[in-house]
Order: C-alpha cells, then sequence, then structure tokens
C-alpha cells in the first residue's frame, strides 16, 4: 500500500496496511467466544504494559476514557487540584468541574505579543510554553487539601511534556489519588503505574500506539478499583466500571457494544509494538526522533514553544516569525509536498506549528517533511 500523503499530525496519525488491514476481519457478535478471547488479550496485555490492577478498552475517544476516570474517581464532596498547562489541561479542568470541585493552579502556557509589522508581515515575540515539575507544583499540593490529583502528561497543544512522576509520587505521598491523561504520551513516553504511582490512566489508540482513532486505552491501580468499586451510585450509566468490571469478569466482554472492528485494529498494533522491541524501545525511538526533530527545526533558524527541559517525546512545536510565514509554510507542505502537519494552539495559534513524531512514524518521512521546509524557507 502507496500512502497518498505523509502525516505528521498529532493523532490521527499513520496506520501502518497491516492494521488497516485488521479491521477487515469478518465480523463477529460481541457475544461470542471469539470476541471474549480478542478483549482479554487486549486488557491482559494492557494490563502488563501499564503494570495496573485493571485496563480496559472503551468505544470512544480519550476524552470519553478521561471522563471515564474522573466520574469513577471523583466525588461529589471532594476536590480535585489539577495543573493545566495549555489547551488539553484545560479540558481536564473542564471535564473535572462537571463532577466535583475543582481547585486549578494554572501555568502561562506562554504568550504571544504582536511588535508590529515588517514587509506586511505581524512580527511576534513569544516566550515559551511552560512545563511543571515538583518544584513549581508543591506548594499548592500543600495547600489545596485535595483528595485527588489530576494533570495531562504531555501537553499536545504546545509539545510540552510535565514533569508528572515526582508531582504524582508526592501527591500519594499526602494520601492523594492521582489521575493521568497520557493520551499522547504513551507508548512514546515512559510509564507504568508502579514506578509513577497513578491511580488512572488513559491514553488513545490514534496517538503513540498507531491505530485507528475511536478507542480510550485506561488503566486503574489497586486503590482506584477499591474506590469506584465501592461506591453505591456511579452518575453515568455508560461509563459506570462497575458494568465494564461485572461483565469483564463474567465473560471477559464488554457490558455495550464495541467498535469490533477497531478491536482487531488495536490488536494487530500491539503484536508490532512487541515485534518491534516493546515498550523499552518504543521510548528510545520516540526520544530520538524527537531530539532529531528538535535539531533539526532549531538549524533551519526557528525557535521551540517548549520550555527547555520540558519537551514532548511524541510532538515538536516551533513558531516561525510571522502567522503568515507559519500559514505558507504548513500549506505548501500540504499542497507541493503532500505532507500534512498542523498548526499550534492557544498563545501559538498564529505563528507556530507542530510536526508529531508518534506512532509508526519512519525518519525518512521526518526528513521528507524537514527538508521541504528548508526549501520552503530558502535554506
Amino acid at each position: 500500500m502507496e500512502f497518498k500523503t505523509i502525516l505528521l499530525a498529532p493523532g490521527p496519525v499513520k496506520v501502518l496496511p497491516e492494521i488497516l488491514q485488521a479491521q477487515a476481519c469478518e465480523m463477529i457478535t460481541h457475544r461470542s467466544g471469539e470476541f471474549s478471547a480478542l478483549y482479554k488479550d487486549l486488557v491482559e496485555r494492557l494490563r502488563v504494559y501499564f503494570q495496573s490492577e485493571e485496563a480496559y478498552v472503551l468505544t470512544g475517544s480519550g476524552a470519553v476514557g478521561l471522563e471515564t476516570l474522573i466520574v469513577n474517581l471523583c466525588l461529589p464532596n471532594e476536590k480535585i487540584i489539577c495543573f493545566p498547562n495549555g489547551e488539553f489541561g484545560d479540558k481536564f479542568v473542564e471535564t473535572a468541574q462537571i463532577y466535583t470541585d475543582v481547585v486549578s493552579h494554572k501555568l502561562d502556557g506562554g504568550q504571544a505579543l504582536s511588535l508590529g509589522q515588517k514587509n506586511n508581515d505581524k512580527i511576534w515575540h513569544v516566550e515559551s510554553a511552560n512545563g511543571w515539575n515538583l518544584e513549581r507544583a508543591k506548594k499548592a499540593i500543600d495547600e489545596s487539601k485535595a483528595q485527588v490529583l489530576g494533570m495531562v502528561y504531555n501537553e499536545t497543544s504546545y509539545g510540552v511534556r510535565n514533569d508528572i512522576q515526582e508531582i504524582c509520587k508526592y501527591a500519594k505521598s499526602k494520601g492523594m489519588l492521582v489521575i493521568i491523561d497520557g493520551i499522547s504520551a504513551w507508548p512514546g513516553t515512559s510509564f507504568n503505574f508502579n514506578d509513577f504511582a497513578v491511580d488512572g490512566f488513559v491514553t488513545g489508540s490514534q496517538k503513540g500506539i498507531g491505530a485507528p482513532p475511536g478507542m480510550a486505552l485506561i488503566g486503574l491501580s489497586k486503590a482506584a478499583v477499591e474506590r469506584y468499586s465501592k461506591r453505591d451510585k456511579i452518575p453515568s450509566y455508560c461509563f459506570d466500571l462497575k458494568r465494564h468490571q461485572k461483565r469483564y469478569q463474567k465473560d471477559h466482554q464488554t457490558p455495550n457494544t464495541p467498535a469490533v472492528s477497531l478491536f482487531w485494529a488495536l490488536q494487530k498494533a500491539f503484536d508490532i509494538l512487541d515485534k518491534n522491541g516493546g515498550l523499552q524501545s518504543c521510548v528510545k525511538r520516540h526520544v530520538e526522533f524527537s531530539e532529531y526533530v528538535r535539531k533539526r527545526v532549531v538549524e533551519l533558524g526557528f525557535k521551540l514553544i517548549a520550555e527547555s527541559g520540558f519537551e514532548s517525546n511524541t510532538v515538536t512545536g516551533f513558531y516561525a516569525d510571522s502567522a503568515e510565514r507559519a500559514k505558507e509554510i504548513k500549506d505548501r507542505l500540504a499542497k507541493e509536498y503532500k505532507i500534512k502537519i498542523v498548526g499550534s494552539r492557544g498563545a501559538f495559534k498564529d505563528n507556530g506549528l507542530r510536526i508529531a513524531h508518534m506512532g509508526n512514524v519512519t525518519k525518512e518521512e521526518l526528513d521528507a517533511c524537514l527538508n521541504a521546509i528548508s526549501k520552503i524557507i530558502g535554506k
């Protein structure tokens, strides 16, 4: 199969032909032994990948998985402390506010200020998008009196990787439950439940695992399972994990009809992950690609959006000196070179660009993009 474009967007990402083909398996009922075997394989492999007590595959976007974790683990009369530093951190807060009391400590995600005109182009002064670490979050945690901590691991909107490990471990030492949105982080960024002291984790099928969109992959710690299992009522029907647990324990099936074809594709994506060396090899490849892309981008004269030391393994954000130049690069890549990258968000939405290097991307595809940008800007 020959791809018509090089897709370097941060989800959905390129899907390999064998993963696409897996969706074409003959349809089966989700109330069959064949589906039970399929779903059990996915769940048990996820549990091993995550090192979690439980794991489930939910039909829906990553946002469905995040809301499922929040509605099951957050109580209305309790408080969650959140640390947003971009658009997806803000969405975490908005979701949590539906179900519980939220204390939000916003880290300035960067500022774009128009300084004037040059050759009819707006010229921008842009500060870096900042990341969270324990030093910056500790005081807020100490003063919050919150029962739950929630934050985004990899802020896709800017290409910022928050240093969550020490934050999570500290929150656990204070007796908190910890919920992490790892939708664009895993499996390209190191993570497991034991080393990170996390209770609820979600990622999306259309990101680093390289499967089609439409599945949320969630994991839960023993403490998280105990919490939702003991609740009298979960304020949701479809997202009630007690229903998922009950059905899985009965016959390794889902409580409602899942996207069966997508589950076949996810199984093939897991096969490819394992074939290529597993999680450790996957993280190493993503680190190498991210370092390479950042080096090339800087050599081309662009500045990185992410604060130094907080750069993402899976997506690189950078900015041009004007909104017009950023638009020209993105448009010409698509039209002349059949390469798809995307703009940035928030303060960098006008002059920012993002190149994703997640999933089953190749160095040749990244070089094609970077070489094309070099030609477009005349370098």
